[in-house]
């Protein structure tokens, strides 16, 4: 893991930045406060888990051998607010997006440890969302004509992006270190997007973000021995829904809503696809008939849990998904400059 994270960065250095080597520099400087910090606090997070009883014990259901807290999330947003509250102007949707990311943390956090009905969770990860939209973070594709109702379909899309996205990120933190790195890369493939589109302001947030997520790593991605600890909901929740809410705030392309949404859409496609085909795959099978039902439904059916029914190692399988990840993410950089025909089909691969 050691030589790997070397490669990326050397290959990140070694790339012709130009003027941007100082942006990428103090990038990494905010990832390495972010990942230290979140480092450090994990013993915390631990003990805070053992104090209220958030321990994950072992099921049928669940992939590790030993009790073992849940609630190492914690350490990820102490780790990303205290930075960005030491270093970032706060604009109204900066502001809107730390507000909403603390409503959905308090509610996961509280589910953690007394395990909340579905429905209050729903509704909390729906008010925070239209705490977001009244801070200023929107979407907007619809035609100036439609007027009222055309905002309305924006508020309704926008709602359906938020939860989905925190909920499908939550979905694939099975695996020891899947989410941490998930997040890793795609707030990485996020901040080269926006190196190259000129948002110097976002690609030091999603650092942040990646950075908190990488402090994590160590105590949970561990293959050959137990994982000290999981992110639960309060950590797997507040990143997707932190980086859900960045894909919304930055201006990916003044080229039309093909390039400026296409791209994170690519850049999010195996969280998106899980999410989907599990989620038609339950409704055939008959295990949901509701929303509530969906929210509450566990099983083994996600994609990294097909793929260790394939017969590959937890550690096979995490690396694979990353693989996949960077493949359409590196689509979506490219679609921000290419031809109408070139982008329809990086967005169809994806």
């Amino acid at each position: 893991m050691k030589r790997v994270l070397a490669g990326i960065v050397g290959a990140m250095l070694a790339l012709p930045w130009g003027w941007h080597l100082l942006l990428v520099a103090r990038g990494m400087a905010l990832f390495a406060a972010a990942g230290l910090l979140s480092y450090a606090l994990v013993p915390a997070a631990i003990a805070v888990a053992r104090r209220v009883g958030a321990v994950d014990v072992p099921d049928a259901r669940r992939m590790h051998d030993a009790p073992t807290p849940r609630m190492g999330g914690l350490a990820i947003l102490a780790a990303a607010n205290l930075v960005v509250g030491l270093h970032f102007d706060f604009s109204l949707p900066l502001k809107g997006a730390i507000i909403s990311g603390a409503i959905v943390a308090a509610v996961s956090a509280w589910d953690d440890a007394r395990s909340l009905p579905a429905a209050v969770k729903l509704v909390a990860q729906i008010a925070a969302a239209g705490v977001l939209w009244v801070f200023g973070v929107r979407l907007d594709f619809a035609p100036e004509a439609w007027g009222a109702w055309g905002e309305a379909i924006e508020f309704f899309v926008f709602v359906c992006w938020m939860v989905g996205i925190a909920n499908a990120f939550n979905f694939l933190d099975g695996l020891n270190g899947l989410a941490a790195s998930l997040a890793m890369l795609i707030c990485g493939l996020m901040a080269i997007l926006a190196i190259y589109t000129h948002q110097s302001y976002m690609a030091l947030l999603v650092s942040v973000i990646a950075g908190a997520a990488a402090g994590f790593l160590p105590d949970n991605a561990r293959f050959s021995q137990p994982a000290r600890c999981f992110m639960g909901d309060v950590g797997s929740i507040y990143l997707g829904w932190m980086m859900a809410a960045a894909a919304v705030m930055g201006a990916w392309s003044d080229l039309g809503p093909l390039f400026a949404y296409g791209a994170p859409l690519l850049i999010f496609s195996v969280m998106i696809f899980d999410m989907i085909y599990t989620t038609i795959a339950r409704i055939a099978r008959g295990d949901v008939r509701s929303f509530r039902e969906w929210i509450e439904y566990t099983g083994k059916d996600h994609l990294h849990h097909r793929l260790l029914m394939m017969g590959m190692s937890p550690k096979a399988a995490v690396w694979s998904i990353l693989a996949v990840a960077w493949i359409t993410g590196t689509a979506g950089i490219a679609l921000v400059r290419a031809p109408a025909f070139s982008a329809i089909l990086l967005l169809a691969q994806g």
